[in-house]
């Protein structure tokens, strides 16, 4: 009689499946990079809007339009609805 052989696969075929869920962690990262940049934009644009520069007059702060620059900064990225809830 021979032996049982163990139940151990191949290094070879088990590459394709990491391989594949590689792709995706490096997809989701991409994704995430993205969202960041979005969001780092919309803060700084918020910033901008909200600070004076030395040479401004008091009150020509235009914090409303920075605020929507943000809003559709998000929206662009797909980070909020148009209702201004977060996905």
């Amino acid at each position: 009689m021979s032996e049982p052989k163990p139940d151990v696969v191949p290094a070879a075929e088990q590459a394709p499946p990491l391989e594949a869920e590689l792709n995706l962690l490096k997809a989701r990262v991409s994704i995430a990079e993205k969202q960041i940049q979005a969001l780092a934009e919309a803060s700084l644009a918020l910033a901008r809007g909200l600070e004076a520069g030395p040479m401004e007059e008091p009150g020509q702060m235009h914090p409303e339009l920075a605020a929507r620059l943000a809003h559709e900064l998000l929206l662009a990225a797909d980070l909020v609805r148009s209702g201004g809830d977060t996905t």
